[in-house]
C-alpha cells in the first residue's frame, strides 16, 4: 500500500514539512512521485522513517543518520537490537531514578529514613563527569577548579548542610 505524505504524516505523528524536509536533503525520499505530483512512501520508506525516528529520539542528528543509513554495511535488524538494548538501559536508570524519588518524598515528609546512599541511586557517574567535562569545555581551568573546589567543599558538610542543600536553602 502507498501512503500520501499527509497520510504518513498522521500515521507517524510527524509534520507534512518535515517529510518534504527529508526528502529534501535525502534523508528520505519517496518510493515515488505520481503524475499529480504528490509523494508516496510503500513499506521500505515507512520502515527507514522508523529508523530515522529511532535514532531521533536517541539525540542523534540528521546528519548523523544520514550517514548512518547510507553505509553500505547497514544493518536494520541489528540498528533495532541496538535501539532496543538502550531503551532497555534507560528504562532500568528511569525505575532507579524513580525509586529515589520515592524515597526521597517519604524521607522529606518523615515516613521512612533514607540513607545517604539510597538518596543517590540511578545517578550515573558517567553524565555527572560528562556534565564536568561540559565545564571544563566552556571554562577551561577556572570551570575546572571550581569543579574541585566544590567537591572538596562537599565533603566536608554535615547531614543538616546536605539537607539544606537538597532544599535549596
Amino acid at each position: 500500500m502507498a501512503y500520501t505524505v499527509t497520510k504518513l504524516a498522521k500515521l507517524s505523528g510527524i509534520s507534512v514539512r518535515t517529510l518534504h524536509w527529508y526528502d529534501e536533503i535525502g534523508l528520505l525520499k519517496p518510493a515515488y512521485y505520481g503524475s499529480n505530483g504528490y509523494r508516496y512512501y510503500e513499506e521500505e520508506q515507512l520502515l527507514i522513517l522508523q529508523q530515522i525516528l529511532f535514532f531521533r529520539e536517541l539525540g542523534f542528528e540528521l546528519k548523523q543518520i544520514q550517514r548512518i543509513l547510507r553505509r553500505s554495511d547497514f544493518d536494520k535488524i541489528a540498528a533495532l537490537s541496538s535501539h532496543r538494548q538502550v531503551l532497555r538501559k534507560n528504562v532500568e536508570k528511569t525505575r532507579k531514578l524513580i525509586e529515589t524519588i520515592d524515597k526521597t518524598i517519604e524521607h522529606l515528609k518523615g515516613t521512612k529514613k533514607m540513607n545517604e546512599k539510597e538518596m543517590f541511586s540511578g545517578f550515573s557517574k558517567e553524565k555527572q563527569a560528562e556534565y564536568e567535562q561540559q565545564i571544563i569545555d566552556r571554562f577551561g581551568e577556572q570551570g575546572k577548579a571550581a569543579i574541585e573546589e566544590s567537591k572538596q567543599n562537599a565533603k566536608k558538610w554535615s547531614i543538616p548542610d546536605e539537607e539544606n542543600f537538597k532544599k535549596g536553602v
